[in-house]
């Protein structure tokens, strides 16, 4: 069921490729939001990030696993079977299928029990290119002294 916008007054026109690259992203998602929503969101990141001070400042809003933060924004990946499963850091939680979850969780969802998280996720930190296993952002562990 689609929801209606809560205050329609404005129409803002976009490209086709960004409209297509925003329902395929949809599509891949199980329509969890609509298009004025997704919009909205990535509209109040812009904002936010135009802001002078907020290079300044380190992300406070994310997820703390274990020993690596993971800020808001961060998309995590696992693969099963062939098929990619994604879920994403929203404020200070970690949502997949729009349910508040674990890595260990989520990687267990999708591949079955007994998946080391670490090992089997990857992860896409906010104005990165590139993913990273899990592992590889894991800080090293001290000796003890």
């Amino acid at each position: 069921m689609q929801r209606q916008h809560p205050a329609p007054a404005k129409s803002l026109p976009i490209s086709s490729e960004i409209y297509g690259l925003l329902v395929d992203a949809s599509i891949q998602t199980g329509f969890q939001q609509e298009d004025w929503e997704i919009a909205a969101l990535a509209i109040k990141d812009w904002i936010l990030r135009q802001h002078p001070d907020v290079l300044a400042l380190p992300a406070v809003r994310g997820f703390q696993w274990k020993d690596l933060f993971l800020p808001n924004g961060t998309i995590l990946r696992t693969v099963f079977k062939g098929k990619n499963f994604h879920c994403r850091v929203e404020d200070d939680h970690l949502r997949y299928d729009g349910q508040s979850t674990s890595p260990s969780a989520f990687a267990n969802a999708v591949g079955g029990l007994r998946r080391n998280a670490w090992k089997v996720i990857w992860v896409l930190l906010p104005d990165s290119q590139s993913w990273k296993l899990a592992a590889s952002l894991r800080p090293a562990k001290r000796a003890k002294s």
